[in-house]
C-alpha cells in the first residue's frame, strides 16, 4: 500500500462504543503498519470535555492497547490528537470545529483532505450533514483539499426514508464524496470474492444455473443482543443484516464480470444484479421467509409482547438467464450455536434442474453434489468439498476437503476490516461501499418481506438459544429438497492441541 496525502479524520462520537472498538485500534493498526500519511491529524467530537489522553486511554483498554509497542504508538497517536467540544443539535457550536481545522491546516501550511466520520445515531444525520455541507467545513477541491464523508448503517428505516437520506446527503455533498460503509465489504475474504470467481476458468465458467443448484448465505451469532434494546427493537435482523451485509455478499456472489476492475464499473455490476433480485411474491411470504426470537430476548429487553424477529431466514430469486431456477436462501440470526459467516455455492450435476429431482427424495441422497465455501468469519478461507475414491480395492468414496485458509499463507498479515475502511476513505476508493442506488435496490428487495411481517397474524417462531435456529427454517429449505450446512461441516478449523 502506499502513502497517502495529508489528511484531517474528524470523528463524530468519538468516545462512543464505535470508536472505542473499531476506529481507535484500527488507527493504532495503521500507525503501527506505516500506512498513516505524514502530517496526519485526528480531531473527535465531543460534547463531554473529553481529553485527548481520555480517548488514549480508551484504545489502550481494547485488544490493539495490549500490544508490546503499544507505548510508542499510543503516544504517537496522542500527539496528533485534538478534542472539539460541541453539541451536535446546535448549529452554532461548529464554529470550533471550523476553527480547529483552520488552526492544524495553517500549522501544516496548506490545505488538508478532510474525512469526516460519522459514528452518530441515524437520527442526528441531518442536522450534523445540514452544518457540515456550509462554506466553512466543506471545503473540496478536486486534486488539492477533498472533504469525504464516512457514514455507518442504518442507511435509513425503509425504502421512503432511504430515498430521502440519500436525496439530501446528494444534494450536499454529491454521491462520489458519499461513503456509505459496510464493514463486510472490508473483510479480506469478500475482497477475494472476485477475484476467485473471475480468475479462475475452472469456477469463473460454471458460474451460472446450468452447474449450481443453489446458493446459500449465513451469517450467525452466538451473542444476543447485548443490552441493545433500544437499537435492536427498532431494527430487527431483517434491516440489520440482511438488508445490509447479506444482500450484498450475494450480489458479490452473483453480478457478471465487470469490464474492469475499477471501482465505477463493479459498482455497476451489482447495481444490475441487486435490480434482479426478487423476494418471494405476497402469496408466498409465508412459505418462504421465516421470521423469529430466541426464547429468552422478551426477558432480556423487558418487552413481554416484543414481535422484533432476532432470526430471518428468505428464499429469494434471480431474474436473469444465468440464475433462473436457482433459489438463493439467506439466514442470520443472534444467540445461535456457533459464530460463522459464510457463502455457500452448490454445484450439481443438471444445476437448477436437479432440485427438481431432488424433491423426490428430501435427503438428496443420489444427487452429487460439490460445495464451494468462502468463509468470512472466523477461521477465513475458501474450501472445495469433493468425492473421490477411497484407496483400496474396492470402488466406494469419500469426502475430501480442498482448502485454502489465510492463517495459513506464507508472510500472510490480516488487514483489519476498519483499517480498510478508513485506508479507502483517505485515498478515495469507494470500490467497498456501497452506493445510493445498491442501499435503494436492497431495500426493495427486503421491504416487500417486511412489510408482510407486519401483519398480525403473521406467525413468529422461537429457537432455544444456543440451538441452529428455529425449525421452520430448516422446512423452509427442505421443502426444495436440500438442507443448511450445519456446525458439523469445518472450514479452515484450528487443530485441536496435542498432548504427549
Amino acid at each position: 500500500m502506499k502513502k497517502l496525502k495529508n489528511t484531517i479524520l474528524v470523528i463524530f462520537g468519538i468516545t462512543g462504543d464505535l470508536s472505542k472498538r473499531k476506529l481507535l485500534p484500527a488507527l493504532y493498526n495503521l500507525e503501527r503498519a506505516g500506512l498513516l500519511p505524514e502530517g496526519f491529524r485526528i480531531v473527535g467530537v465531543s460534547r463531554k470535555g473529553t481529553e485527548p489522553r481520555d480517548i488514549i486511554r480508551m484504545l489502550k483498554q481494547s485488544e490493539a492497547g495490549k500490544q508490546a509497542d503499544c507505548p510508542d504508538i499510543c503516544e504517537k497517536l496522542e500527539k496528533i490528537l485534538s478534542i472539539v467540544d460541541m453539541k451536535l443539535d446546535e448549529g452554532d457550536t461548529y464554529a470550533g470545529l471550523s476553527r480547529e481545522l483552520s488552526r492544524i491546516e495553517a500549522e501544516a501550511g496548506r490545505p488538508l483532505n478532510r474525512l469526516f466520520y460519522l459514528a452518530i445515531p441515524a437520527s442526528l444525520f441531518p442536522k450534523v450533514t445540514e452544518r457540515l455541507a456550509e462554506a466553512d467545513l466543506n471545503m473540496h477541491e478536486n486534486g488539492i483539499c477533498e472533504s469525504r464523508y464516512l457514514i455507518e448503517k442504518p442507511f435509513g428505516a425503509d425504502l421512503a426514508s432511504a430515498k430521502k437520506l440519500i436525496s439530501d446527503l446528494n444534494e450536499r455533498f454529491g454521491e462520489e464524496r458519499i461513503f456509505r460503509i459496510d464493514h463486510y465489504l472490508a473483510k479480506e475474504t469478500v475482497q477475494n470474492i472476485l477475484s476467485f470467481r473471475f480468475s479462475n476458468p475452472l469456477f469463473n465458467g460454471a458460474w451460472n444455473n446450468r452447474h449450481i443448484s443453489h446458493i446459500m448465505v449465513t451469517a450467525s451469532e452466538s451473542i444476543g443482543i447485548e443490552g441493545r434494546t433500544a437499537f435492536y427493537e427498532g431494527m430487527g435482523a431483517m434491516r440489520d443484516l440482511v438488508q445490509s451485509h447479506l444482500l450484498q455478499l450475494l450480489a458479490l456472489a452473483t453480478m457478471e464480470k465487470p469490464k474492469t476492475m475499477e471501482a465505477a464499473e463493479i459498482h455497476r455490476e451489482k447495481e444490475k444484479i441487486l435490480a434482479a433480485i426478487r423476494p418471494p411474491e405476497p402469496e408466498r411470504m409465508k412459505e418462504e421467509t421465516v421470521r423469529a426470537q430466541y426464547r429468552t430476548y422478551r426477558k432480556e429487553t423487558g418487552i413481554a409482547d416484543s414481535l422484533t424477529e432476532t432470526y430471518a431466514a428468505v428464499r429469494l430469486s434471480i431474474d436473469t438467464p444465468e440464475w433462473k431456477g436457482v433459489p438463493m436462501f439467506i439466514r442470520t440470526g443472534k444467540a445461535l450455536k456457533e459464530k460463522v459467516t459464510e457463502i455457500t455455492v452448490v454445484f450439481t450435476e443438471g444445476g437448477a434442474e436437479s432440485l427438481t429431482s431432488a424433491r423426490a427424495d428430501a435427503a438428496g441422497a443420489e444427487i452429487k453434489r460439490n460445495y464451494l465455501t468462502l468463509r468470512i468469519q472466523p477461521n477465513e478461507g475458501i474450501a472445495v468439498d469433493l468425492d473421490i475414491k477411497k484407496p483400496g480395492l474396492d470402488e466406494a468414496t469419500q469426502a475430501v476437503q480442498l482448502d485454502f485458509c489465510y492463517r495459513d499463507a506464507p508472510g500472510f498479515e490480516q488487514i483489519d476490516a476498519y483499517a480498510r475502511v478508513l485506508y479507502d476513505g483517505m485515498r478515495g476508493d469507494r470500490t467497498l461501499f456501497a452506493t445510493g442506488d445498491e442501499v435503494l435496490a436492497c431495500w426493495r428487495i427486503t421491504e416487500p418481506v417486511l412489510r408482510a411481517w407486519d401483519s398480525p397474524d403473521f406467525p413468529l417462531h422461537f429457537y432455544d438459544n444456543g440451538s441452529a435456529g428455529p425449525e421452520a427454517a430448516d422446512e423452509l429449505i427442505q421443502k426444495t429438497g436440500i438442507a443448511w450446512f450445519t456446525d458439523s461441516h469445518q472450514v479452515c478449523t484450528p487443530p485441536k492441541p496435542s498432548f504427549r
